[in-house]
């Protein structure tokens, strides 16, 4: 799984270099957005948070490419029912997500990425971690084609 994380990671640095880009985190305000793409891209965060917390796995799948896919410590999910099922079993034992914060988001053409840290409580436990998310634009609409989430060794 260490390999995939790095080719993702490769994947993001190797974009064109006509890339819009920001660097600014999200605040929750949508007053520094710029164009109707980045818009859209940090629009995938705010959905997930709102359909997982909502325990709607289907509309959660949704958001991810017929052929995307999720990736953690736990499961390598390739596809929407696999990815659907996931969420749901996550849902089922409790899961919320209590926010994602935007660090950077880049893209060019039908490819970008989306990266920064996220912070949930799964049957009273709360975590941190980083997450990693690859965008492509289909018949006009972001979708995530890779998602993947680190979490952050815990303070004891």
């Amino acid at each position: 799984m260490k390999q995939i994380f790095v080719c993702l990671a490769m994947f993001c640095v190797m974009l064109p270099s006509a890339v819009a880009q920001t660097a600014a985190p999200e605040t929750g305000s949508h007053d520094r957005l710029g164009s109707a793409d980045e818009v859209a891209i940090r629009r995938i965060s705010a959905d997930w948070i709102r359909f997982y917390n909502a325990g709607d796995a289907a509309r959660v799948a949704e958001l991810y490419t017929e052929d995307g896919y999720y990736l953690s410590a736990h499961i390598l999910a390739h596809g929407r029912a696999a990815i659907q099922a996931y969420w749901e079993r996550g849902i089922k034992a409790g899961g919320h997500i209590d926010f994602i914060k935007v660090l950077t988001l880049s893209y060019a053409r039908d490819l970008g990425y989306c990266a920064g840290t996220y912070q949930a409580t799964n049957a009273g436990v709360t975590v941190d971690g980083r997450i990693l998310i690859v965008v492509r634009k289909v018949n006009g609409r972001w979708l995530m084609a890779a998602h993947e989430t680190v979490v952050r060794d815990q303070p004891l």
